[in-house]
């Protein structure tokens, strides 16, 4: 028995190589004894017990009493009525014939009679049917997985997504279902619902049925308005915007878009493109849109002098740039900010430069009063006390001039008070102040009191100059020139 399990294992070996060899015709009983029972059932259930190529077609077993009989499709009751024989779990390694074998009812596939054996030849007609039955199953899979979730009620299906439960929006294919999904969301005024069927419905819609459904819910409009701006999907909004009829809201958030940019010169060109599509086409924008011409203009004016202030400042060709250097870029500032830098950096320029002063005051309308302010302060800070008096010089009536300040010359007092101006030239502009209160109480504050008493004195009033001098410090100057107004006999006191 051992010899003919190593032929066996030798046609095995040959089976799969390709190569067959003749072997000695040989009888094999299925009753052996060391024939075991699983390979018994395993042969009399295949009905294969000899391959053609090794065995002659006239092999035959051999009964327990030694006779020859033919196989049959016999049924493992049969073979030994008194002896039960469970099913077979080990492969014979001599069932390997497809042939249609002596009272076989069809053909046996390689399937069906050993897993590990090679497949038999399959023709083109079983391909056909094979791929027609993978293309069924393919049909019949996918069929289970839509099938595989349960169609709920929308209102289940809302409730779901509030309480965190699974849910699914893919089963709702009409349009009816959808919008009422979206109505039933905005009844419970879950934002995050909301957002999440209007983008289901964004995906699985036409535009334009979503964007006339949306119209109608001005809630899940802001809702999904909020969307797209924190996930900047800047262009939908601006479309939707524009659908919806909020342009100006459109244009704003496109102007937004656009001085955020942090370069110059891609700022203005987007300045400009906004300019183009969204203000010059709207007359309700009229207003904003002569605004935003004047911001552009004022960059374009701005990047020339930065550039040629940071240059000169750099190779250190001005003297004014070493004693107070620029603290920030000009760019980005604002016209009263750009006025104030070039009143400080460029006071005497001519009005066809760029960075004039008075041109500035002209090209964007400033008014007098913001014009005198900014002058003002610019000129104190770099104490040029001799040229303050041009900013306030006017022509009267009869081809003369005259100082009047528009701001009132209390303000111009308080901004050269600021900026540390000499006693003499406060004095000067504190004798111009009208108001004899406000000139008492301004020059009280800044220790003026050559103005204080010189202002009690044409008042009259004797009792509020002895008050005064007073609080003045003994034998000081102050108090000798207030000793003295007292003693004028000239003055007709009140008191």
């Amino acid at each position: 028995m051992a010899a003919f399990r190593k032929e066996s294992q030798d046609d095995e070996d040959d089976y799969w190589s390709g190569i067959h060899k003749n072997k000695n015709k040989k009888k094999f009983n299925l009753f052996a004894d060391d024939v075991s029972v699983e390979q018994a059932d395993q042969m009399a259930k295949t009905k294969i017990l000899l391959k053609a190529n090794d065995f002659d077609e006239d092999s035959d077993t051999i009964n327990w009493d030694g006779s020859s009989v033919a196989v049959t499709s016999t049924s493992t009751s049969s073979i030994n009525p008194t002896v039960s024989i469970q099913p077979a779990t080990v492969t014979s390694t001599y069932s390997r014939s497809t042939e249609r074998l002596p009272g076989s009812s069809s053909n046996i596939s390689l399937q069906e009679v050993v897993s590990n054996s090679a497949p038999r030849a399959v023709s083109s007609n079983d391909r056909a049917k094979m791929a027609e039955e993978i293309r069924f199953l393919q049909r019949s899979l996918q069929r289970a997985k839509e099938s595989g979730t349960t169609k709920l009620p929308v209102e289940d299906t809302v409730r779901c997504m509030i309480t965190g439960e699974p849910f699914s929006l893919e089963v709702y294919r009409c349009r009816e279902e959808k919008i009422e999904l979206l109505d039933r969301a905005l009844n419970t005024h879950d934002g995050n619902a909301i957002i999440t069927i209007v983008l289901f419905l964004q995906r699985t819609i036409k535009t334009s049925i979503f964007n006339l459904e949306l119209q109608k819910r001005p809630v899940a409009v802001n809702h999904y308005i909020n969307y797209l701006k924190n996930h900047y999907d800047f262009e939908v909004l601006v479309d939707l915007l524009g659908f919806l009829g909020r342009n100006e809201e459109a244009a704003m958030f496109k102007y937004k878009q656009a001085v955020s940019a942090s370069d110059a010169g891609v700022k203005i060109k987007s300045l400009k493109t906004c300019h183009r599509a969204h203000f010059m086409t709207d007359q309700g924008l009229a207003h904003n849109t002569s605004l935003l011409e004047e911001h552009i203009s004022l960059l374009e004016r701005q990047r020339p002098i930065e550039d040629a202030d940071a240059r000169d400042e750099q190779e250190g060709k001005v003297m004014l740039f070493k004693s107070y250097p620029r603290k920030s870029s000009i760019i980005n500032m604002s016209v009263i900010t750009t006025l104030y830098y070039c009143c400080f950096y460029h006071p005497g320029l001519s009005e066809n430069s760029l960075a004039s002063p008075a041109a500035i005051r002209r090209d964007y309308k400033l008014t007098d009063k913001q014009y005198l302010w900014i002058a003002l302060s610019a000129r104190s800070r770099l104490k040029q006390w001799t040229g303050i008096e041009e900013l306030f010089m006017t022509k009267g009536w009869f081809g003369g001039t005259k100082a009047k300040a528009v701001i009132g010359f209390d303000r111009v007092c308080e901004v050269l008070y600021k900026t540390s101006a000499p006693l003499d030239i406060l004095s000067k502009y504190l004798r111009m102040i009208d108001s004899t209160d406000r000139r008492i109480a301004l020059a009280k504050k800044m220790k003026c009191h050559d103005i204080v008493v010189d202002t009690y004195l044409a008042m009259k009033d004797r009792a509020e100059l002895t008050d005064y001098a007073k609080k003045l410090t003994p034998h000081s100057r102050e108090a000798y020139y207030a000793q003295d107004a007292l003693k004028s006999s000239t003055v007709k006191w009140k008191n």
